[in-house]
């Protein structure tokens, strides 16, 4: 085999390998951020998610924010969102619905984390106050506009 051949086979056996230790922000349903928390009542009736970091070495030191980009009646809309801290230590929070219930709406969840030093984004679609876990991009990068906007276009 050459050379050439042997250095492709293992750049293409070790990415899948390296993507797995990406800073990230994975979501899941409330239920996921277990059942030792003080908001039970919150999470049966208003919570949509929940979101934590992943390979982070702190993830207490994680910095997460979030927004709902919409579009309604043809206007597009901004709300940022006030996470709810569930489990501080291990970074989790949870994402109420802050926007309203018309229009199609993509929350963007941003995260940064101080070691690694790295900085991600989830795209999270919704469909009223269920996010479409299949069309959700867990991002190894902030996202850009164009990803967002093409996002939300894709629920109209």
């Amino acid at each position: 085999m050459s050379s050439r051949l042997i250095a492709l086979l293992v750049i293409a056996m070790t990415v899948p390998a390296i993507a797995g230790t990406m800073f990230r922000l994975e979501i899941g349903p409330p239920v996921a951020a277990g059942t030792n928390t003080n908001l039970k009542k919150d999470f049966k009736k208003k919570v949509v998610l929940v979101v934590r970091p992943l390979v982070c070495d702190k993830p207490g030191a994680v910095h997460i924010t979030g927004t709902a980009e919409g579009l309604v009646n043809g206007v597009r809309q901004s709300v940022a969102l006030n996470l709810v801290p569930v489990d501080p230590a291990a970074g989790i929070y949870a994402v109420f619905q802050e926007w309203p219930d018309s229009g199609q709406w993509v929350l963007q969840l941003n995260g940064t984390c101080p070691s690694p030093k790295a900085a991600a984004s989830t795209l999270v679609p919704m469909k009223g106050n269920t996010f479409i876990r299949e069309k959700t991009q867990v991002l190894r990068e902030p996202a850009t506009r164009k990803q967002l906007e093409a996002a939300l276009k894709e629920l109209s």
